[in-house]
């Protein structure tokens, strides 16, 4: 037979409402302190348009790139593939 310790005790029994209750109000303190940080950095993001013009190049920039990126390795497969087909035949010509 397995015995629990009083903290065992303690732990395994259900929190009271008033316990509850209290771990409600801090949580919905916690998401009002949430809420208010959001809308304070939205306020400085639509404040400053300069800012999202940023963001929005960087965007288009980090994109372009990608595609030239995805670009190149393609051509350098092509580049290998014509290489292992050279020495293929040069193989089955000797």
């Amino acid at each position: 037979m397995v015995s629990l310790t009083k903290s065992d005790k303690e732990t395994a029994e259900p929190p009271t409402i008033g316990e509850s209750a209290d771990r409600l109000v801090e949580i919905q303190l916690g998401l009002k302190r949430d809420l208010a940080n959001l809308h304070q950095k939205l306020e400085v993001l639509c404040s400053e348009p300069e800012l999202l013009t940023r963001i929005e190049n960087a965007k288009r920039d980090a994109e372009s790139r990608a595609n030239n990126l995805e670009a190149e390795v393609n051509k350098l497969r092509e580049e290998l593939k014509a290489i292992k087909d050279l020495l293929g035949s040069n193989i089955e010509k000797k």
